[in-house]
């Protein structure tokens, strides 16, 4: 899995939470921050969806942050 396919994953989930703009924002600068790229690890990516998950939970509470949290790192699996 790439950053970019990551980010993208991370923008389709949020987009009709957040609109398409902010959510495509927002999946950039997290995967740029977290050093996501060619070679995803583990715990990186845990590290993103916790803070995803806390950021999420103004805009649609505390459950719902959760699973799109979890949603938008689904397709990231140990090889």
């Amino acid at each position: 899995m790439s950053a970019v396919s990551l980010s993208d994953k991370i923008a389709a989930v949020l987009g009709p939470h957040l609109g398409a703009l902010s959510a495509d924002a927002v999946a950039r600068h997290l995967c740029a921050k977290y050093g996501i790229g060619e070679i995803v690890d583990p715990d990186k990516v845990a590290a993103l969806r916790d803070f995803l998950q806390r950021g999420l939970v103004a805009y649609v509470g505390a459950e719902r942050a959760r699973s799109l949290a979890a949603e938008c790192v689904d397709v990231v699996s140990p090889s």
